[in-house]
């Protein structure tokens, strides 16, 4: 019959030892009490060291034998002798085999060493190790001078998670507690155990030491590429359902996991994904969840269709040409605006006050298309109604019908001409909207056009032609006059412009000043005007310009005697 108290010892072991197994960064070290008093005889007959031989045979036979453990041991060698301590099995993966017979040879006969023999098994301590555990299992106390409390204040000062747990057994209580300083410094357990089963459910109380938690990247990918979405919605559970993490987060996040199985949920505009994964005992691997778009995404800009400049404030429609469901929104900053929709065949237009723009997309979930929609005024349609032929100078009656604003302008131009307009042609003849309004002839007889321009891009909305006959220019005065006298002038023709005296021989093109021009103009229409001699006696020229090109329209001599 199998003895219970194996058994229970068995578990204890079993269960403590794999504590630490699984970890990379995690060490465990038995320090296994050797001493005389090891032969000290259990309830069912057996010793004491019997016992722990055939517990730790059988963990041998079960354990990962990849997974690193050491054993310390005391007192097995030399009676009598404080310093008889030995690694026996350096921190490792080691065979079953070789386990099992390490701790079969061990012949307690010695004294307890307890303090020195954990100082060794912290010694064994990988360096790279993130936290480790260290269980003594004694039958007594320290009887070799060592302080273990202080010992344990060490331990506690290091920069690694170091537990140390005292498992004591076949001990009064009093004795046990006087350990109790090492795991109350440790944040380690403390046992106290009569028999073999107690000392059974002390070690398997030990085992269940929380593991330590791992971090984990967790990244929500396109599936259509592998690439990090900007940002979603995560909900992360365990596998019994309790809720671990929840909220708007980047498409990348962080989370400290205890070891186990886990479902990510994640959401994000245009996309869904859901995954399963473990976290391992060692190092976490990142997990990716693939995101499977749920919505085809268009991006959209709107540009002036004249500059190429980006426009804010657009508003865009998008009209699924097949169930006309229409999606609306406003792009306030310009740039490239998101838009999530069904697939389908649509209509995008964009619009900004009058000016306007449309094109047509077939929205998938493969790609997600950048859409540039050129942005453009509808076309004006204004009717100029005017005569096709006046004389030079004249007045004649332009209607406008149809005006863009009242701020458009019309201007008269030579048949072809391509010159700019000035800001003062723009202000003196705009049309002031619908209507009848004077103009008046070019002086310069031709073929012209009457140009209707449109204020808001300077482009010409509609075009009159216009020919411009030549006028009966007349002016008539006396050949000789005298000095600082008055005399009469006749004119006619119809030309607007001034009557000047200037010296002879002067040219032409010689424009006098503007202010000689206003004080000297006339207004066109047949009639006498009146005009002083030169002060000083000479021979000079009566001229008569035009006033709207300063073209000579007629002169004559004129001698000023005294």
């Amino acid at each position: 019959m199998t003895n219970p108290i194996y058994i229970a010892l068995t578990t204890a072991f079993l269960s403590a030892l794999f504590v630490t197994k699984s970890h990379a960064e995690t060490a465990s070290v038995i320090v296994f009490d050797a001493s005389g008093s090891m032969w000290a005889q259990l309830e069912d007959g057996k010793s004491r060291i019997e016992i722990a031989r055939e517990v730790m045979g059988d963990f041998a036979a079960e354990r990962d034998s990849s997974t690193p453990i050491g054993v310390v041991t005391y007192g097995h060698s030399r009676r009598g002798d404080c310093g008889d301590i030995e690694t026996v099995l350096p921190v490792g993966p080691h065979s079953a085999g070789d386990l099992a017979q390490t701790i079969r040879t061990l012949n307690p006969r010695g004294k307890t060493p307890l303090t020195d023999a954990m100082a060794q098994a912290r010694d064994q301590l990988p360096r790279t190790a993130e936290s480790a555990d260290i269980i003594l299992i004694t039958d007594g106390l320290e009887n070799c001078g060592g302080d273990p409390c202080a010992l344990a204040a060490e331990f506690a000062a290091e920069g690694i998670d170091l537990r140390a747990h005292v498992v004591g057994f076949a001990m009064e209580a009093e004795a046990v507690e006087t350990l109790s300083c090492v795991p109350d410094q440790t944040g380690g357990q403390l046992f106290t155990t009569q028999s073999g089963a107690e000392l059974a459910d002390a070690l398997t109380e030990v085992a269940e030491v929380e593991p330590v938690a791992r971090d984990v990247t967790l990244r929500a990918v396109d599936a259509r590429n592998g690439e990090t979405l900007s940002g979603a919605v995560w909900e992360v559970s365990a596998d019994n359902g309790e809720e671990v993490f929840s909220g708007r987060e980047r498409g990348r996040i962080a989370l400290d996991l205890m070891p186990g199985d886990y479902v990510a949920e994640v959401s994000a505009p245009g996309f869904a994904g859901e995954a399963g994964f473990t976290v391992p005992e060692g190092d976490a691997p990142p997990v990716e969840i693939a995101m499977e778009k749920t919505e085809a995404t268009l991006y959209l800009r709107a540009e002036d269709a004249t500059t190429g400049e980006t426009l804010k404030g657009v508003e865009w429609l998008a009209l699924n040409v097949e169930s006309e469901g229409a999606v609306e929104t406003v792009n306030e900053d310009g740039g490239y605006i998101r838009l999530l929709l069904p697939p389908g065949e649509y209509r995008i237009e964009g619009s900004l006050g009058a000016v306007t723009g449309a094109t047509s997309v077939d929205a998938t979930l493969e790609e997600d298309p950048r859409i540039d929609v050129a942005l453009a005024a509808p076309a004006v349609e204004v009717d100029l109604t005017a005569p096709f032929e006046v004389t030079a100078g004249a007045t004649y009656e332009v209607t406008v019908e149809g005006a863009d604003s009242d701020t458009d302008y019309l201007l008269i131009a030579r048949d072809g001409s391509t010159e700019e307009t000035s800001r003062y042609q723009r202000m003196d003849n705009r049309v002031g909207g619908d209507g009848t309004q004077d103009y008046t002839a070019p002086s310069d007889p031709g073929e012209y056009e009457l140009r209707y321009y449109l204020v808001r891009d300077d482009t010409i909305a509609a075009r009159h032609p216009l020919t411009v006959r030549s006028a009966d220019i007349r002016m008539e005065a006396p050949t000789e006059v005298i000095a600082e006298t008055e005399f009469e002038v006749s004119i006619g023709g119809g030309i607007s412009g001034y009557v000047v005296i200037v010296e002879e021989g002067r040219a032409p093109d010689d424009i006098v000043s503007r202010y000689d021009r206003i004080r000297n103009s006339v207004d066109g229409d047949e009639g006498t005007l009146t005009r002083t001699a030169p002060e000083t006696p000479g021979s000079y020229l009566l001229r008569y310009h035009a006033g709207d090109d300063q073209r000579l329209l007629a002169e004559q001599p004129l001698v000023v005697g005294e």
